[in-house]
């Protein structure tokens, strides 16, 4: 039987100041490699939302029976791992995994499920045990521009992820106004990566914009919005949609 929210609160949705400064302080492991975008990469993004109380229980598996099947996958590039810190959309962790195309992403598949088998288990098996945890889950698929991304947001305490659906027929005028404002964002030492997507619900494109307080993220919006770069980008955007995340360091690989 599921247990209610109000009886059985997830610890990590609790909206004390004590938790939301335990996200804040959250940083990457600094045996993990920085994630700077690669020609030809493309990364797969799966937003998972728990049952009440168990993200932590999911947070288990995923540690103890699906990291090690991917630390020995090389054929992955890099496993990040984002959990929600204020989003206006119901969503608990986000599972980034990083290949060389969507080849790379078939050589990956291949390799897991000889490795699980190696090891007798099957990653279908262990993505059972986290479903079975899970209300809802979805897939989104982005390929990275490497020319409009610079740095690593996710060594950053704090990630945001925006959401863009571009006017029909606007994507191209979209990708040339958002280079002044990635200009700008070199040149001010924000790390951001800009992707393309291949596979999701209507929206064309996502970026990773990495700071380390919520205050820095508040200055970064009023600080793009006096260069002028966000009125360009509204003519051409239909609809936005943001979230704040924070990197959750026993879900790095690589």
């Amino acid at each position: 039987m599921t247990r209610s929210p109000t009886t059985n609160p997830d610890p990590m949705r609790l909206r004390s100041p004590a938790l939301l400064l335990a996200a804040l302080l959250v940083v990457p492991a600094a045996s993990v490699d920085a994630q700077a975008a690669v020609e030809g990469e493309v990364r797969q993004l799966v937003t998972f939302r728990f049952l009440p109380g168990r993200l932590g229980d999911a947070m288990t598996v995923f540690t103890e029976q699906a990291v090690p099947l991917y630390e020995a996958d090389d054929d992955m590039l890099s496993l990040r791992a984002l959990r929600e810190v204020e989003s206006p959309v119901p969503l608990d962790l986000i599972v980034v995994r990083s290949f060389d195309g969507m080849t790379g992403m078939d050589r990956s598949n291949a390799s897991l499920r000889r490795i699980a088998a190696e090891r007798g288990t099957s990653m279908s098996a262990i993505y059972a045990e986290i479903s079975a945890l899970a209300v809802s889950h979805d897939d989104q698929f982005v390929e990275l521009l490497p020319e409009l991304s610079t740095g690593d947001p996710a060594a950053h305490r704090l990630v945001a992820l925006v959401w863009y659906r571009t006017l029909a027929g606007e994507q191209d005028r979209f990708e040339r106004t958002l280079a002044d404002v990635v200009e700008w964002e070199r040149a001010s030492g924000i790390d951001a990566t800009t992707g393309r997507f291949l596979v999701s619900d209507g929206w064309t494109h996502l970026r990773f914009l990495g700071f380390d307080s919520l205050g820095a993220y508040h200055e970064y919006r009023s600080s793009v919005a006096d260069t002028g770069g966000q009125i360009y980008l509204s003519g051409v955007v239909a609809k936005r949609r943001e979230v704040i995340l924070a990197p959750v360091p026993e879900l790095a690989v690589r």
